[in-house]
């Protein structure tokens, strides 16, 4: 009789792949050099993400800068959660800028226990894994505001506007920026809403979390 508790059990991604792989060894004369070029440097590229990831980690954590509690201050089957979710993210992520923020967010994570608050720490962990380069660049750019900011203000050189606005309006979304209604025009060349925009109390725990 087989213990459950002892297997494996494939996950919905696994199963995906051993389908893929499969199709993909199907194909006549190429197909099994395919999928083994495929699978194989794709496996060795997660491994070696994983592996940068917690070198990079035991080195800053190491340097003596930094007091971690014990293990025994957080809530067991909330970090497991988190570091299972942070693995998956991290494998699966190609920007190098990205990965540096899933350290510094795992690594504020050890320093300050997941304990109570593991609704906000899975949300933070979401977030991050969700937002685009440039949408970390607007979030760290009204960090150094002193005040709220006209929207249709932000330009950024070589970026089409509705871009920006787009990206700015997702975060609105998400819960990190606030917008105040500045002004409504008609006419012209065509109607428009302008708000000063800011980071909420959520998007300042955010940014100090995960990207400073």
């Amino acid at each position: 009789m087989f213990d459950n508790d002892s297997t494996e059990k494939l996950t919905k991604k696994d199963y995906t792949e051993i389908v893929v792989e499969a199709g993909m060894q199907a194909i006549p004369v190429v197909g099994g050099p395919l999928a083994t070029l495929y699978f194989g440097q794709k496996q060795e590229k997660r491994f070696k993400r994983l592996e940068t990831l917690y070198t990079n980690l035991s080195h800053d954590l190491n340097s003596g800068k930094y007091s971690l509690p014990p293990i025994e201050a957080h809530n067991p089957e909330e970090l497991k959660a988190i570091i299972e979710e942070l693995h998956d993210k991290v494998e699966t992520e190609y920007l190098e800028t990205k990965l540096k923020y899933y350290k510094q967010y795992f690594k504020n994570t050890l320093i300050s226990p997941v304990q109570g608050n593991y609704d906000e720490r899975k949300m933070f962990l979401d977030i991050l894994s969700q937002i685009s380069p440039l949408q970390i660049e607007l979030i760290v750019f009204l960090t150094t505001q002193p005040s709220a900011i006209k929207q249709g203000d932000i330009t950024k050189p070589g970026v089409e506007s509705a871009l920006i606005q787009g990206s700015i309006n997702q975060l609105k979304n998400l819960g990190l920026i606030k917008g105040v209604l500045n002004q409504i025009s008609f006419g012209g060349t065509g109607n428009s809403i302008n708000e000063d925009i800011s980071l909420t109390s959520f998007g300042q725990k955010f940014h100090t979390f995960c990207l400073q």
